[in-house]
C-alpha cells in the first residue's frame, strides 16, 4: 500500500511538471495569423491580377463645384481615372423641377467642358431624377 501511495504521489508530479514544461507557448503563432491572412489575400489578389484602383481614382473639386453651382442641380459625383486609357464618369443628381431638356443640355455642356479638359479620357455624363437616368450623354 505504501508503494502504491508513492507511485501514485511520484505519477501526479510528473503530471504537473509536463505542464509547465518549458515547450514554446502556441498563443504566440495564433498572433501572426492576421498578417499571413493578409499577406494570402494579397497573394490571391495578385494571382488573379486584380488591379487596385484606390490609388488610380480622384475627384476634380473645381468642376464638381462649378456643376453644383448650376439651377436644378441637386448634388454631383465625379470620378477621373488614369487606368485603362482613362475615364471620366459624372452622375448629376437633379431636383424634382428640372425638364428633360434643360437635362440634356446640362448633360451635353458638361460633355463638351469635360473634353476640353480631359481630351483623351472617355466619359459618360448621367443626369438622374428620383434615381432614374433621365438624360445622358457620353464620348469614346
Amino acid at each position: 500500500m505504501k508503494k502504491t501511495a508513492i507511485l501514485s504521489a511520484l505519477l501526479g508530479c510528473s503530471i504537473i511538471l509536463g505542464a509547465c514544461s518549458d515547450k514554446e507557448d502556441t498563443s504566440k503563432e495564433n498572433v501572426d495569423e492576421p498578417t499571413e491572412q493578409v499577406e494570402q489575400t494579397q497573394q490571391n489578389l495578385d494571382d488573379q491580377n486584380a488591379v487596385d484602383k484606390s490609388d488610380s481614382a480622384k475627384s476634380d473639386d473645381e468642376l464638381k463645384e462649378a456643376i453644383e453651382k448650376e439651377e436644378g442641380v441637386a448634388s454631383v459625383s465625379l470620378i477621373v481615372t488614369e487606368d485603362s486609357g482613362g475615364y471620366v464618369l459624372l452622375d448629376i443628381d437633379a431636383d424634382e423641377e428640372m425638364s428633360k431638356e434643360s437635362a440634356e443640355e446640362l448633360a451635353s455642356t458638361y460633355l463638351k467642358t469635360v473634353e476640353e479638359k480631359y481630351p483623351d479620357h472617355k466619359i459618360d455624363i448621367q443626369v438622374r431624377k428620383n434615381g432614374d437616368t433621365f438624360a445622358q450623354d457620353a464620348k469614346g
